[in-house]
């Protein structure tokens, strides 16, 4: 337990009622030097203890505030997270029907282009009588 000012000053003024004027040939103390000092360093100890205690109620403020503010990003964090996750699902399932119309587009071109190229295969080959036609009718009618 931490002493208080008051606990450390009691027994010094108890020290110093008792003790009295120094005899003479004796080794004594100086009481005011003595007390002075035991004074200083009680006062010393005393203002060390509030310190301590304002350094502590500081120190437990600023630790409530940085849980507060732990909570706080956590809970933006899991908001951004919720946020990114739901628009990663959104475009996962756009992109997922972009590619089922891409590849729907793409059947049907290929069809198109299929066709196209049977079309194209047909009007050859009746270029192709066509023009076997034309040689036979000139030369009928070359050879009237």
């Amino acid at each position: 337990a931490v002493s208080t000012e008051r606990d450390i000053r009691q027994p010094l003024a108890m020290t110093s009622s008792l003790s009295g004027p120094p005899e003479a040939g004796s080794v004594s103390l100086s009481a005011t030097g003595l007390k002075g000092k035991v004074g200083a360093l009680a006062n010393s100890l005393s203002v060390a203890c509030e310190e301590l205690h304002v350094d502590r109620s500081i120190l437990d403020t600023i630790r409530g505030e940085r849980e507060l503010r732990q909570g706080e990003l956590q809970v933006q964090l899991d908001e951004a997270r919720r946020f990114f996750q739901a628009e990663i699902q959104r475009m996962e399932e756009e992109f997922r029907a972009q590619a089922q119309l891409q590849k729907t587009e793409n059947g049907r071109i290929q069809q198109s282009v299929t066709s196209l190229k049977a079309e194209k295969t047909s009007l050859h080959q009746q270029i192709l009588s066509l023009q076997r036609r034309i040689e036979e009718i000139e030369e009928e009618v070359g050879h009237d």
